[in-house]
């Protein structure tokens, strides 16, 4: 976690003052960093951020903008606005966010994005520190096979589901029907009807659809359970556009 000074009042979106040994050391790495700040506008961005992640020429096109406001390929898939989402998410939990980012027509690797809130000297949260990873090491194309969303959570967004539930969920929601659950997961079909029911009495849901809804409602449509991360070279089924 990262300190900086800061200065405004609370009624206000604190301004942010990064020290230069911070923006220094940050346009040295190698991985794409930036820091936002409470609106969730970009205040710095180093070099591979702006290059490899929103496949921009300069940071100058990030400096002060919304994620949806960039003009990105990376905008134009899912919805843009669950950036902020997330963001508000670790500023007002003040606990670090991994979200897997898989757009392979913006990008040609999937991504791990890491999200941790960024503080001041007086340990208030100001902003949200991000940077990313190239993920070189897992496939998934042998489990999404229906619509998933672009961003995929790889912690469980609370425990109200169990991760055995979050599994056949997983595949539900991509419009699987039971019986291919039952062979993804190598369980008797009755067992993911049995599943189902108890996920729709936990969520107060009789059909896949309003399921769905409570399941958008608290993040879990996103969440990628920890089974379906496998060691092996990510490769996209769609080549990128770009």
């Amino acid at each position: 976690m990262m300190n900086a000074a800061v200065s405004g009042s609370d009624d206000l979106i604190p301004e942010i003052t990064l020290n230069q040994e911070m923006i220094k050391l940050l346009d040295h790495l190698p991985d794409p960093y930036c820091i936002k700040n409470r609106e969730s506008r970009i205040i710095y961005a180093n070099e591979p951020m702006a290059r490899e992640v929103f496949n921009v020429k300069s940071t100058k096109e990030l400096i002060g903008k919304l994620d949806c406001e960039i003009d990105s390929a990376l905008e134009e898939f899912d919805n843009p606005r669950e950036f902020v989402k997330q963001d508000r998410r670790v500023m007002s939990t003040e606990k670090a966010n991994n979200i897997l980012e898989n757009h392979p027509y913006a990008i040609d690797y999937p991504i791990v994005v890491n999200k941790l809130p960024f503080k001041d000297m007086d340990d208030k949260c100001v902003g949200v520190l991000v940077y990313t990873k190239k993920l070189e090491v897992y496939t998934l194309n042998d489990y999404v096979k229906g619509h998933m969303p672009g961003s995929l959570l790889l912690n469980k967004p609370d425990d109200f589901f169990t991760e055995k539930e979050c599994e056949v969920m997983f595949f539900r929601l991509q419009g699987m029907k039971s019986k291919q659950v039952a062979k993804r997961l190598n369980l008797a079909e009755n067992t993911v009807h049995n599943y189902m029911q108890k996920l729709y009495n936990k969520s107060g849901t009789t059909h896949i659809d309003d399921f769905r809804a409570f399941c958008e409602q608290r993040h879990y449509h996103r969440y990628l359970p920890k089974r379906f991360l496998q060691t092996d070279h990510i490769e996209f089924d769609t080549p990128s556009l770009r």
